[in-house]
């Protein structure tokens, strides 16, 4: 027995496929990846042969590692054949997590090549798998980029949204690093929008480079005293600027990071008029890559020579401006990213309603079904009460009817004994009809003995039936029947014209008597017994209350006022000498 689940495990274990798995090597530059050795990776990643990469899962995941770790150490991409691969891969296979890195080093071969409108698609397409996935790594890099290429091309608001989210992400996780960057991100989008926003910028800045005391990179030092260069001279506070550009550029590091510091310093001297110091900084402007830095550095370049008197040369400077201005322009691509943001918002969102479309009919099938089961349980609920009112109505009756003719046969049976017992007072010698008349008289006696305890279970029946009837709304057992029929065709025609009233006729109201009578089983019968000094019209007003209706439908059936009718409540409890706060319908069924 052993042998056989040995024999039986082995092959479920052989069903399972073991081809489609990556090798143990792409397992360890992954881990290496993700936790900072990017050259130890890439020299695993390096290692592999292509014979070694037997799957297509291998295959995908070596090239999507290869480009991450490429991108890790900052090398510019030049070509998407190798992360194509891991795109159509796990855009078919895979989990959310790979398919969403995949799309976002995708985007980043689009952004090295410029290619603006691709780059942005692919990390719009990339965000909600890493929203999915739940990977904070990811969410972090896709809005950075987003929110940097936005700025870039004049989408001012749409990127100080993606720094907004940056900056919670990062708040959330304790990053004080993305923290403070999203913050100097913020706070240059403040300064360029405009003086009423300089106070909102320098608390950023103030919070970043407080955040920064505990950096170890200087290079993360440099952008927030760059920035506080910017926001300083922008406010005129020149002695500021120079302050924390000078900062900015005592630092070692990449000369085209200090760009923005030089362009401070030339500003500032410029404007305090120290013109040979500010030509010198200026100039250096010049050697940068950003169109913006060497077009503020022409147009400075030519306030200062206005200034010197040099207006041949203010007027080349400002032609330069002016072709860094239009050439800034044209790169700028507002309009169609917005329109790109539009689209892909737009088709993600159908994507996602689409995913809920099945749920949500089961839910509307679900709530039908339940609907209906109601419905259908209502209807059969006040069917069974229909045929139970029927029923009880109906053995009611009968009840009544056994104990009439009872009540008959026993008044004949008495009859009969005192006809029979005169008979035999009147026998004065005939002792054998005497004998024969008191057989006869025993055997009466016997059957109208008989008789009364039939009559006493049948009073009992009845009581038992009156009781259950109680329980049931008059007004449900007598609805189907001409004269309640009739009320309510009464009341809603004299309601809706209040001009031609309609009455129940003597007739009528003796029917309805007799029919609630029959039905509660003697109530009218009852309260005038009670109260024998009750009119017609006290005992029709008993009926209708009885009968479950508003004191404003009586009105509408009399054809007075909601007030009179009030008033006859009143007056009849006061002749029945009822205790205060009783109500009428109360105090009728207590009859």
């Amino acid at each position: 027995m052993k042998n056989f689940w040995w024999i039986l495990f082995m092959l479920l274990i052989s069903c399972v496929s073991t081809t489609d798995r990556p090798i143990s090597p792409l397992l360890s530059a992954d881990s290496l990846i993700q936790i900072g050795h990017v050259d130890s990776a890439l020299t695993i990643l390096e290692d592999i042969t292509p014979s070694c990469l037997d799957t297509e899962l291998s295959k995908a995941w070596y090239a999507l590692l290869l480009t991450q770790a490429a991108d890790e150490k900052c090398v510019t991409h030049t070509n998407d054949s190798l992360i194509r691969i891991a795109v159509d891969y796990f855009d078919s296979f895979g989990d959310v997590l790979q398919q969403a890195k995949a799309h976002y080093y995708w985007g980043r071969f689009f952004q090295d090549r410029d290619d603006i409108e691709r780059a942005v698609r692919e990390f719009l397409t990339a965000i909600p798998l890493a929203e999915k996935a739940k990977d904070y790594e990811l969410n972090i890099l896709l809005r950075s980029n987003l929110g940097f290429l936005c700025r870039e091309n004049g989408l001012q608001e749409a990127a100080d949204s993606l720094y907004k989210q940056v900056m919670e992400l990062a708040e959330a996780h304790k990053d004080s690093l993305r923290l403070a960057t999203s913050l100097v991100n913020r706070a240059d989008i403040y300064i360029e929008n405009g003086e009423g926003y300089y106070d909102i910028a320098e608390g950023y800045l103030k919070r970043a480079l407080k955040l920064a005391e505990n950096f170890e990179n200087r290079y993360n030092k440099d952008i927030i005293y760059r920035s506080l260069g910017y926001l300083f001279e922008y406010q005129g506070k020149l002695q500021d600027a120079i302050f924390w550009a000078n900062k900015g550029i005592g630092f070692d590091g990449d000369t085209l990071q200090r760009q923005g510091c030089y362009l401070v310093l030339g500003s500032a001297y410029a404007q305090s008029g120290q013109y040979d110091s500010a030509r010198i900084y200026l100039n250096r402007c010049l050697y940068s890559e950003n169109y913006y830095t060497i077009a503020n550095a022409y147009m400075r370049l030519s306030e200062v020579a206005k200034a010197l008197g040099d207006s041949d040369e203010a007027l080349e400077y400002e032609l330069k401006y002016v072709a860094y201005k239009d050439s800034i322009k044209l790169l700028e691509r507002p309009v169609q990213l917005v329109s790109l943001f539009k689209d892909i918002t737009y088709s993600q969102s159908l994507e996602h309603y689409k995913s809920y479309l099945i749920l949500l009919r089961f839910a509307l099938i679900v709530i039908l079904l339940l609907l209906l089961f109601f419905v259908v349980s209502l209807l059969l609920k006040w069917k069974k009460k229909n045929e139970r009112v029927v029923e009880l109505v109906g053995n009611t009756k009968s009840l009544l009817c056994n104990i009439k003719d009872l009540e008959k046969e026993l008044v004949e049976k008495e009859e009969q004994i005192k006809k029979m017992n005169w008979n035999y007072q009147n026998l004065e010698y005939d002792m054998q009809q005497k004998c024969q008349l008191e057989s006869c008289m025993k055997e009466l006696l016997e059957q109208q003995r008989e008789m009364q305890n039939e009559l006493n279970i049948q009073l009992q029946k009845k009581d038992l039936e009156v009781v259950r009837l109680r329980t049931l709304n008059l007004r449900s057992l007598l609805s189907s029947t001409p004269v309640c029929i009739k009320l309510c065709e009464i009341c809603k025609s004299n309601k809706n014209s209040p001009d031609k009233i309609e009455k129940m006729t003597s007739e009528e109201w003796e029917i309805l008597i007799n029919e609630v009578d029959q039905v509660s089983m003697g109530f009218v019968r009852r309260l005038k017994k009670k109260y024998e000094w009750l009119l017609e019209d006290d005992l029709h007003f008993c009926c209708l209350v009885k009968l479950d209706f508003k004191y404003s439908e009586i009105a509408y059936i009399w054809g007075c006022t909601s007030v009179n009718v009030h008033k006859r409540s009143k007056s009849l409890l006061g002749k029945m000498k009822v205790n205060k706060g009783v109500k009428l319908i109360e105090a009728l069924n207590d009859v």
